[in-house]
């Protein structure tokens, strides 16, 4: 008994050690996320506030509004062919897709090249994005309305269309910081 009294002491010695070295370890834990690796630069909003309601189209034409995903978490991401970043971004956001959809998150990869669906479209393809939806801003008027000053740019908007957060350029969203960063999210935002 008492050794088992001294082993479980000894544990929880070592626990609390390890998490005053280590205040991460509460981030982990639930208390904040974790922003560091390829979410570093995550900028949290202070303040959740509603994103614009604009429009932006499918690869049929169709107005998308942020409404239209009403119940998810999204990642919106604006991107362009001529932008490298962006391009080496998208695969990981197609895997991210398929990783976190069952959990409630839709990813949105908006479009912003002035040729539309003509000159997305090859990438899309090229890439094999087989989990994200072409959408298109061709005139960059959703991205202007955002604030969009650097390419990628992504936002982080909640349940309730209200924007959570952005990263400005580019990353693996599919690393394990980023999916930590999103299922933190997913788990507040349900």
């Amino acid at each position: 008994m008492r050794q088992a009294f001294l082993g479980l002491a000894g544990l929880i010695a070592i626990i609390a050690a390890f998490v005053l070295v280590r205040p991460d370890v509460l981030e982990r834990l639930g208390e904040q996320p974790v922003l560091e690796g390829q979410v570093q630069h995550f900028a949290a909003t202070r303040t959740l506030r509603a994103t614009p309601d604009l429009a932006w189209r499918d690869i049929d034409g169709n107005d998308v509004r942020i409404v239209d995903f009403a119940g998810k978490v999204l990642l919106v991401n604006f991107w362009a062919t001529w932008c490298a970043p962006c391009v080496r971004e998208l695969p990981s956001m197609n895997r991210l897709q398929a990783k976190l959809a069952a959990e409630g998150l839709q990813v949105v990869a908006i479009n912003v090249d002035t040729g539309g669906r003509y000159a997305a479209e090859p990438y899309v393809q090229r890439l094999a994005l087989d989990r994200l939806s072409l959408y298109l801003d061709p005139r960059s008027a959703v991205s202007r309305a955002m604030g969009v000053s650097v390419m990628p740019t992504s936002f982080l908007i909640d349940r309730r269309g209200r924007e959570i957060g952005r990263l400005e350029g580019g990353a693996e969203w599919d690393s394990d910081e980023a999916v930590a960063l999103i299922r933190y999210y997913l788990r507040r935002a349900a």
